[in-house]
């Protein structure tokens, strides 16, 4: 295949949309890449309580495709070009393990560029650049890069928007790169066609890899803007409508209202004035949520302290609970409100639903002895040999302060304003 012709059509400037055809694989292939989106979609850290279903479910009704690893809206759009690049890059790949080193290196080489690095110095002003901290080893040897790299950050958000396959994209980057060196009548990429449709040795349901048209130069730039252009917030902008009609996520993008960098969750119902009263209403249950298992965790905290006996931090955490109870009082004194946020998660999680109406009726009854002994049990039964209020092996682990579940509010803010404010004067 002529190299030439090949880089040429890839870094045209035309503002078409280039599709690739996808072949869904075996059923391993899809449980392994399911696992990989489900822990994307769960916090960091185990916590004690169990909240995940509930909580998840709240952020990916309200901001589907996100996750709380995700920084820049910047990764959606670059990486589906890169396997775009990938599966008709000059060279050919034998196996999957040559096309998943050439993506990483890659990305070691994105991140250099979105950090502005110069002579072995990286712009530290520029926040939530995947992999920044271990670039320096990487750019030597690629096994030193970051663990979960943007690949791994930003997949389940690019299938959920159509831009990749939901699964296999590696696979199918293989398949493509393998056809195009064995088919003797492709000397060059066509533009916006589905390059699988010949394919006699590839069968099954096809979807779509979906690029912006903007160019990219991976391995050779020098910099690379954070920021989107024009074209690139139109089309993600385009993708999450699409994808994801009706949700928060969606509204937000369009809204009339600016959204202030600072902004907090619980407060933003002053900027959702044209979103869907449905949509709403489980905004305000999320609200709800937050605000008991807020109040919960606190309570863990004191039990947590309390058992080892000590004492200034567990009145520490008690006054702390009693601040929250006053802040949050005119949630958490309806009755009526709670009881509708109960009936809507318990489908979702039966189990932890009677936890938090048991909680509930603790807190509004002022029972703060069988509150904390509501805690203490349903840590028990999470973590079973692996609690910690009472054992001994987190005597001396200090546990940091709780903050409210904002339901990936804080990446949402940031990759909606950067879809709503392109750079307008975009420069290569």
């Amino acid at each position: 295949m002529r190299n030439d012709l090949i880089v040429a059509d890839f870094m045209s400037n035309t503002p078409s949309i280039m599709q690739i055809g996808f072949v869904n694989f075996n059923t391993a292939e899809k449980k392994r890449v399911a696992k990989m989106m489900q822990l994307l979609q769960e916090s960091e850290a185990i916590e004690e309580l169990g909240i995940g279903r509930v909580r998840d479910h709240f952020s990916n009704t309200l901001f589907p495709g996100t996750s709380t690893l995700q920084h820049h809206a910047k990764y959606f759009v670059v990486l589906s070009s890169l396997y775009y690049h990938t599966a008709f890059k000059s060279r050919k790949f034998q196996n999957l393990a040559e096309v998943r080193t050439f993506i990483k290196e890659a990305e070691i080489q994105i991140t250099r560029q979105l950090a502005k690095w110069d002579n072995g110095q990286v712009n530290t002003f520029e926040k939530g650049i995947t992999g920044i901290n271990t670039l320096k080893d990487a750019l030597n040897d690629h096994t030193k890069y970051v663990k979960y790299d943007p690949a791994y950050i930003y997949g389940s958000g690019l299938a959920r928007y159509g831009i990749i396959p939901d699964t296999g994209v590696e696979r199918l980057i293989l398949e493509l790169n393998k056809k195009r060196f064995e088919d003797p009548h492709s000397n060059r990429i066509p533009k916006g066609e589905d390059l699988t449709e010949d394919a006699g040795d590839m069968t099954g349901e096809k979807q779509l890899i979906m690029t912006c048209g903007e160019t990219y130069d991976f391995f050779n730039g020098k910099t690379m803007e954070l920021s989107l252009s024009e074209k690139e917030a139109s089309f993600l902008k385009d993708r999450i409508h699409a994808s994801c009609q009706g949700s928060m996520l969606a509204y937000l993008i369009d809204s009339e209202f600016e959204i202030p960098d600072g902004i907090k969750y619980f407060d933003i119902e002053k900027i959702l004035a044209g979103l869907t009263p449905d949509v709403l209403d489980i905004y305000k249950k999320s609200v709800l949520f937050s605000k008991l298992i807020h109040l919960a965790d606190w309570r863990f905290n004191y039990r947590y302290y309390y058992s080892f006996g000590k004492s200034d931090d567990a009145e520490y955490c008690d006054k702390k609970y009693f601040e929250l109870l006053e802040e949050y009082k005119e949630d958490i004194y309806n009755q009526k409100a709670y009881e509708a946020l109960f009936d809507y998660i318990r489908s979702i999680d039966p189990m932890f639903t009677e936890f938090c109406k048991d909680c509930y009726e603790a807190i509004r009854t002022g029972d703060r002895s069988q509150l904390d002994q509501l805690v203490k049990t349903r840590e028990q039964t999470v973590k079973k040999e692996r609690s910690k209020i009472g054992n001994n092996a987190y005597r001396d682990q200090r546990r940091g302060n709780p903050d409210p579940n904002t339901f990936r509010w804080e990446t949402v803010r940031t990759m909606v304003n950067e879809i709503r404010n392109p750079k307008q004067d975009y420069g290569r």
